[in-house]
């Protein structure tokens, strides 16, 4: 029988859709009301597959649980990383989650699959509170040729690092998004799964926010594209430069990203004593298991300093 795809959101119907086009269809309803950054990304995946499952003369609603193995296998060929696979693999279950629950597909390959556990090394992606204020002093008094620009990359790094954000977080920030609380203020930050939390900044990022603002509208992104002419948001790509740049001035080596000032956020903040589930709520986690973790990187004692010399 030739799938007819019906599929509701939020309760409202969004397409009846024959068989023509349907997969592509399928694809756009999965994307439609995720942040644009994971539209991107995912969209990259879902394309990924689909290219695959054609090399086997296949769509979609024909996929098989050997289908996604060997595209697990064929993401592993092409020099992919563990990580990078899994975070592939558990897009693709989300897709097929999606066509499954709105009956485009009768049976759902993906949930036979269970994601491999990645050992993330997060050790590895920890800056120290000296490295982290030495890439802002240095970026303070780098020589820019345009001084907005050192003020908006200086700003960049403050955010990822004080308030934790993931880098679509910080990219999708718009100064409606800012309210005043007394001397200070918080931020409202959309993150996974389109879950809102709020961040209280500190007065003094507070205040550098405000001026850098000046008189930008409210619908205006805090960190604007000059291609866009303001209208849309700094890419994702753009941020790689302003981190790496930051990171060699402190003559730091290895390949610094966006996300490892994120890392030392939760790991400093657990190294300090601040309670696990503020941090948890902060940052977003939606386990406190993952919280959690950043707290057994970098221990302040062990059982092992207890036993006697050997």
């Amino acid at each position: 029988m030739t799938p007819v795809l019906v599929v509701k959101t939020r309760g409202k119907q969004l397409a009846h859709l024959a068989p023509v086009d349907a997969q592509q269809r399928l694809i756009e309803l999965w994307l439609h009301d995720k942040p644009e950054s994971t539209k991107k990304c995912y969209m990259r995946y879902a394309t990924e597959l689909t290219a695959f499952l054609a090399g086997v003369n296949k769509a979609i609603a024909q996929t098989t649980v050997e289908d996604l193995v060997a595209f697990s296998e064929h993401l592993h060929n092409k020099g992919l990383g563990a990580a990078t696979i899994k975070t592939y693999i558990a897009a693709v279950k989300s897709l097929l989650s999606f066509a499954y629950k709105t009956g485009y597909i009768r049976f759902n390959p993906g949930a036979a699959i269970k994601l491999k556990k990645v050992d993330q090394r997060l050790h590895e992606k920890v800056l120290t509170e000296t490295d982290i204020a030495l890439m802002i002093r240095l970026a303070e008094r780098a020589e820019y040729r345009y001084k907005y620009q050192q003020i908006r990359d200086v700003l960049i790094l403050k955010l990822l690092y004080v308030a934790g954000l993931r880098v679509s977080e910080l990219v999708g920030l718009m100064w409606k998004d800012f309210t005043p609380r007394d001397r200070s203020g918080q931020i409202t930050v959309v993150g996974k799964g389109n879950k809102s939390r709020h961040v209280l900044l500190p007065e003094y990022l507070w205040v550098e926010l405000m001026n850098y603002r000046g008189d930008a509208l409210k619908d205006a992104y805090v960190f604007p594209s000059r291609k866009g002419k303001g209208l849309k948001p700094l890419q994702r790509q753009n941020l790689d430069p302003i981190i790496k740049d930051a990171a060699q001035r402190v003559g730091l080596t290895e390949k610094v990203s966006c996300h490892w000032l994120r890392h030392s956020h939760a790991t400093h903040n657990a190294e300090r004593g601040t309670p696990v589930p503020l941090i948890q709520q902060t940052m977003g986690h939606a386990d406190l298991a993952t919280t959690s973790g950043y707290i057994h990187i970098r221990p302040g004692d062990s059982s092992a300093l207890h036993l006697p010399r050997v």
